[in-house]
């Protein structure tokens, strides 16, 4: 799956999401829908992106969640393909799924649909020009709430005109181990970014790594949008390598060592929690940025790594329920991996 995968400028830009916010028009949101009104939205969502004479039938899977169980949601959430607020089973909500996962719509969210491309690396042109012809397909068939002055009208004031958002999942080591990140924070904040941790808004930085995206949607165009955020984002990129250096440079022996007695934590341990496993990934994924690991530990392994540990999706792979239990399967699958 694309998550696994090791994208362009991947030693920083982890993944890349283009995200546009739809709404049915004269039809309620969601969460002032009635049951009924929420399945024909389903419904209509459905029809569609997967229709009889859509080109995404046979590659774009309908999944009910109100039908999982909440560590199956949650599992799903862990891999950044819905947001926490899809686990809520008082609304009628579902996702529609490619088979790659690259595309997924979270149908019934706090919009009708919140149509997702996502990409391994630094990559938002190839989410947008996905996300822009499917919207326009979409569009050819569902009438959108659409305000000649406004743009597209969603629940959210915060998205109304474009509706889209742009983001990336970035891991910025030397900038969180400089000291410096909290300056780059309210710089990019200055500039209409908005840096959240790793699930998002109201989430914790967990190993480093943080989401970065856009936030003004009204009085601009997409493209605009897109093009402006990633200069901002290339210019992230250089400062984070350009610290990595330096901090190596100045204080080679000390980093080596903590990172290297994170790798040594990781390969003996019998019992690891998740946020210690993040964090100690994120030991092992700057060490490789470094050069200090050899080349028997690819990123696309600490990649597979940063999301199988998690939670949810040991409990689901493993059938786990118990704490404890996934602690001891957790170290037991990072030996593995880290030493195969």
């Amino acid at each position: 799956m694309w998550y696994n995968e090791y994208g362009k400028d991947g030693d920083v830009v982890l993944s890349s999401r283009i995200r546009l916010a739809r709404n049915v028009k004269g039809a309620p949101f969601p969460y002032r829908a009635s049951k009924e009104q929420q399945h024909k939205i389903i419904e209509t969502c459905k029809n569609a992106v997967i229709g009889e004479d859509s080109p995404y039938k046979d590659s774009v899977k309908y999944i009910d969640l109100n039908k999982m169980e909440p560590y199956q949601k949650q599992a799903i959430a862990e891999l950044h393909l819905i947001s926490p607020n899809m686990i809520d089973d008082s609304i009628e909500r579902g996702i529609l799924l490619s088979d790659d996962n690259k595309i997924c719509i979270m149908v019934n969210e706090e919009d009708h649909m919140r149509i997702q491309c996502m990409s391994a690396g630094f990559d938002l042109d190839s989410c947008y020009n996905e996300a822009d012809k499917l919207d326009d397909m979409i569009e050819e068939k569902i009438d959108y709430a659409f305000d000649k002055d406004f743009g597209y009208l969603t629940c959210c004031p915060t998205n109304v005109g474009t509706g889209l958002r742009a983001s990336v999942m970035v891991h910025l080591p030397a900038l969180v181990a400089s000291g410096t990140f909290s300056k780059l924070a309210n710089s990019l904040a200055q500039l209409g970014l908005a840096v959240r941790g790793i699930y998002g808004e109201g989430s914790k930085a967990i190993g480093n790594i943080f989401q970065i995206s856009n936030q003004v949607t009204l009085g601009v165009n997409e493209e605009d949008t897109i093009e402006q955020f990633k200069q901002i984002i290339a210019e992230v990129i250089e400062n984070e390598r350009v610290l990595r250096d330096k901090l190596h440079k100045t204080q080679k022996y000390n980093l080596e060592d903590k990172l290297m007695r994170s790798y040594g934590i990781l390969t003996n341990s019998v019992l690891m929690t998740s946020n210690e496993a993040m964090k100690r990934l994120s030991d092992i994924r700057f060490a490789k940025d470094l050069n200090i690991l050899d080349d028997s530990i690819s990123y696309e392994t600490l990649n597979e790594l940063t999301y199988s540990v998690l939670p949810a999706n040991i409990a689901k792979n493993y059938n786990l329920f118990d704490e404890t239990e996934r602690d001891l399967k957790r170290a037991e699958i990072i030996k593995e991996k880290l030493k195969s």
